[in-house]
């Protein structure tokens, strides 16, 4: 007699995905699409001068911009995105600066829509 089953009936085993947790739901609110895209990134530094960043862009949405660059930029920092041949394209504020590997992936948040695709 099996202690866990007093019955001694078969006893059907649970699927699998009942094991599996539960996907989190997406609190974003627009859709990325990917990109791989060459963006520069402009602000000030905390001295005032400005400085010029390469970034690639890795998804973009309606309200932000994920890029990755060689240098990190400071989280709360005010920078404008222009496309590789110098297209304004607005303002942004870093939402998060993140390491990985040797470069930063840098969160932007742009409080007003993008004029055109990059």
């Amino acid at each position: 007699m099996n202690p866990s089953n007093p019955s001694g009936r078969p006893v059907e085993a649970a699927p699998s995905d009942s094991l599996q947790p539960a996907k989190a739901k997406s609190r974003r609110r627009d859709q990325r699409v990917p990109r791989n895209s060459q963006v520069m990134l402009c602000c000030l530094d905390k001295q005032g001068r400005q400085q010029r960043f390469r970034a690639r862009a890795v998804d973009i949405s309606k309200t932000g911009i994920l890029v990755q660059t060689e240098e990190p930029v400071p989280e709360g920092s005010i920078v404008f995105v222009q496309t590789a041949s110098f297209t304004a394209l607005g303002k942004a504020s870093v939402r998060h600066c993140t390491q990985k590997g040797m470069k930063y992936r840098i969160g932007l948040y742009l409080p007003d829509p993008l004029p055109r695709d990059i």
